[in-house]
């Protein structure tokens, strides 16, 4: 019994630890947060991950963070694909240079 309470205590631990309480970030109304994400980054991860992978420095498809391409290159390449990699028409312009600029910061 005493084995049981045990592995039984442990273990609801760590899911709870695992929960995180994640209290910390009330929102106070303050939009002023340095920790607010790059527009580009969430447009990357919704599109580009799988392929170039999650930290875009490469997968089944080349580095993205850092590129050395130009913004007219990146724009052509994302715009109408090449290679192996497919076009992304459904970008918005300012998409694709949220992209650009977050894969160059």
């Amino acid at each position: 019994m005493k084995k049981f309470l045990s592995t039984f205590l442990l273990g609801s631990t760590l899911v709870l630890a695992a929960c995180g309480g994640g209290g910390d970030s009330a929102d106070n109304g303050d939009d002023s947060s340095t920790d607010e994400a790059h527009p580009g980054e969430q447009v990357a991860k919704q599109n580009c991950s799988s392929c170039h992978g999650a930290d875009f420095t490469g997968a089944s498809g080349p580095a993205l963070a850092g590129t050395s391409l130009s913004e007219d290159e990146f724009t052509d390449i994302v715009k109408n694909g090449k290679g192996g990699m497919p076009a992304f028409g459904s970008l918005s312009d300012e998409e694709v240079s949220d992209l650009y600029d977050y894969f160059t910061k």
